[in-house]
Order: C-alpha cells, then sequence, then structure tokens
C-alpha cells in the first residue's frame, strides 16, 4: 500500500508532453534573429510576427492545451553570435524547433548544428545550399518556407525581361553575402538564355559604405535597367548613392525593397521606377486578421518579415501535429508531411526531397517616387 501511494505522488510530478491527451505544458520555441545588427530591421519583423502569433495560440488556450513559450537570441547579424546563440537556445533553453533568421549566412553556418542535434530549423534563407546538401540530399533539419534565390532570381528576371522588356542588366552586390551571391547566378542564366546580356557586373563587401565608382562605371556601360539583389540598408545607400552622381536607371530587386526601404531613404525622387518581387498581396483577405492584430500590439503596419515569422510558427505547430509529437525528430519527420497549409504569404507546401516550399507565386510592386504600388502576382510561364 506504501508503495502505491509513493508512485501515485510520483506520476502526479513527472512532467508530461504532449500527446493528444497529456497535462498541460509548455511548447518552447527558439526564434534566431538579428535584432541589433546590420539585418536587425529583418529579424525584428520576424520576431515581431512570431510574438503575434504566440499571442493568439496562447490567449485560446495553447496548442493542444499547450502554452507556446517563444525565447528569442539575438545574433547581432554575425556568424559566430549566431551559432553560440543557437547553440544556447538549444542546449540551456530546450527549444525543440527555432524560428530560423531570413540571412542565408547564418543559415548556412547553423546547419551542421542543428543536423547533429536533430533541432528542425524553419526559416526564410532562400540560398539552397542552406536546405539542400552538396550531393543533392535534404539538410536533415533546415526548412525554407519561401522561394528559393533560383526561383526567386527567375521571377525577377522573367518580369524584368518579359513583362517590362529590359535586355542590358547591370548589376551590383555584395559578394560577401551568400544570400546576394545565390541571387546572381540563376539570374544571368534566366537572361542570357533569352536573348539578354549583362553588360556591367560590380561587387562590394559588408564593410563597404561608398558604392559610387562601381555606380560610375555601370552609368557608363549602356545598360538598360540595374539589378540590385541586396540588403535593405545597401539598397538604401545604392539609391542615394545613384541620385548623387546622376544615375537615373530604373532598378530591380527583391523583397528587402519592400516597406520600409522608401521610408528609410527618405527621399522620395531617390526612390522611383523601382520594381521588387514580395512574398505578398496586402489586398489578400489571409493577411487581414494578423495585420490588424500586429498593428493593435505594435502601433505599426508590419513589414513582409513580419507575416514570415506569423508563418513560422504556424508551420511549427503543424508539423507536431503531423509528426506525432514535440521533439526535434518528430517535427522534423512532420516539416516533411507539410502540404497545402495556408499561410499569410500563400499556400505552404515542403517538398520532402528539398525541404524547401513547392508552388509558391510572388507578388510584384513598383516604387514611384516612394510610393508603393502593387502590380499582381507573377509566375514565369516556365515555372508553371
Amino acid at each position: 500500500m506504501r508503495n502505491q501511494r509513493f508512485l501515485a505522488k510520483t506520476l502526479l510530478v513527472i512532467p508530461l508532453i504532449w500527446s493528444g491527451i497529456a497535462m498541460a505544458g509548455e511548447i518552447v520555441l527558439g526564434n534566431l534573429q538579428d535584432l541589433s545588427g546590420p539585418t536587425s530591421v529583418l529579424g525584428n519583423a520576424v520576431t515581431r510576427g512570431a510574438e503575434v502569433a504566440v499571442e493568439k495560440i496562447n490567449a485560446a488556450g495553447g496548442f493542444k492545451g499547450d502554452k507556446i513559450k517563444l525565447i528569442t537570441a539575438d545574433t547581432k547579424g554575425n556568424v559566430q553570435e549566431a551559432i553560440k546563440a543557437f547553440t544556447r537556445l538549444v542546449d540551456h533553453e530546450k527549444a525543440i524547433a527555432v524560428l530560423g533568421p531570413p540571412v542565408s549566412n547564418i543559415g548556412l553556418a547553423i546547419a551542421p548544428i542543428a543536423n547533429e542535434k536533430k533541432i528542425p530549423v524553419v526559416g526564410s534563407f532562400i540560398d539552397p545550399r542552406v536546405t539542400v546538401q552538396e550531393n543533392g540530399e535534404p539538410q536533415p533539419s533546415m526548412f525554407l518556407i519561401q522561394p528559393t534565390s533560383v526561383q526567386y532570381a527567375e521571377i525577377i528576371a522573367s518580369y524584368a525581361n518579359e513583362k517590362l522588356g529590359y535586355k542590358k542588366f547591370a548589376v551590383l552586390y555584395d559578394q560577401s553575402n551568400a544570400f546576394a551571391v545565390s541571387m546572381l547566378k540563376p539570374f544571368k542564366a534566366y537572361i542570357e538564355k533569352r536573348g539578354g546580356s549583362v553588360v556591367a557586373e560590380e561587387t562590394y563587401t559588408k564593410s563597404d559604405k561608398d558604392y559610387r565608382a562601381q555606380l560610375n562605371k555601370i552609368k557608363s556601360a549602356g545598360a538598360d535597367v540595374l539589378y540590385i539583389p541586396n540588403y535593405t540598408q545597401d539598397l538604401v545607400i545604392t539609391v542615394k548613392q545613384a541620385k548623387q552622381i546622376g544615375l537615373n536607371l530604373p532598378m530591380v530587386s527583391g523583397l528587402d525593397a519592400a516597406p520600409p526601404f522608401a521610408s528609410l531613404v527618405g527621399d522620395p525622387e531617390a526612390t522611383n521606377n523601382i520594381y521588387f518581387a514580395n512574398n505578398f498581396s496586402d489586398k489578400e483577405p489571409q493577411l487581414a486578421e494578423v495585420r490588424n492584430a500586429y498593428k493593435a500590439k505594435f502601433n505599426e503596419d508590419p513589414i513582409n518579415k513580419a507575416y514570415l515569422g506569423y508563418d513560422k510558427v504556424t508551420v511549427i505547430l503543424k508539423a507536431i501535429e503531423l509528426g506525432g509529437g514535440a521533439s526535434g525528430p518528430q517535427i522534423i519527420n512532420g516539416l516533411s508531411q507539410v502540404k497545402d497549409v495556408q499561410g499569410t504569404t500563400g499556400i505552404l507546401t515542403l517538398s520532402p526531397k528539398t525541404h524547401q516550399p513547392v508552388g509558391l507565386s510572388m507578388v510584384m510592386y513598383k516604387i514611384d517616387n516612394g510610393k508603393y504600388q502593387e502590380i499582381g502576382r507573377y509566375v514565369p510561364e516556365s515555372h508553371k
């Protein structure tokens, strides 16, 4: 009898994990973002979007009765800081999954550690090497929820070439940035395959803050348009200095030209005739609830990365359902089964062969004198 009473008391204090009928507990999600470094505009937006998702779920009673705890670590935009922060989230904070950053350099750095520890990372790092190994096999723990740099660059190239009619391209990019480098090769290949050409290719590195020498070379190269696949802070420098030297070429870019880019420039004339591809459309109804909750919490409009932060939480929780539990290996298994999940940025299906999304389109925008104009969703004929 005494042994039975002891056993009963012991069972009451053993922590129980979610299993469909388990007692309420806590699901710890790590969030690895740049909060104070050169890409902090992006990292803070991802974090705030994730916080909106977590607050919504917890206010409704949690996920399967478990509260979600989001623990954020600052990478400071530095690879070594990111590695230390990721290790701390997993080993000390006991995160069972991590929301990854929209930065490919960081994704590449943490992939081997995530694979070793069997902790899934759901990110928006678009360099294909983050999710697919050199041998063609998927990186076991790394998952992407937006188009890869190949898909992304081809969408931008197709629109510039086939819709806008540009044939001669100049390129300015950060050669020390994995994201920018990964956006170059597929863009050039797509343009050249369709009879276009790159007449000027200029580079800089992360520490550079003056691109005027490169922009002057581009000015004299005879290009129709300038392709700038770079981070927001670099785009701000580019357009300001282009105006200073009288370079008036139209420009095409990625989603880093989305808000708040134009407001950061602060000069409407410098942000004119710029086209870019974004993850979402402000006109689509699935954004409304998230946008309203975000504005109520932070008293500002969300930028595109905020929606990606929200979707990362959504996808991880769906993977817990599909994988049958809340351990790292179970979530990895579940992520490989994600199919037709409604996200704010579109319908999300993850390929088990690449850990990348399948069939996502992008939304084209134009900036005229600092004002954003939505053009609509676009997919090249070759992607259909």
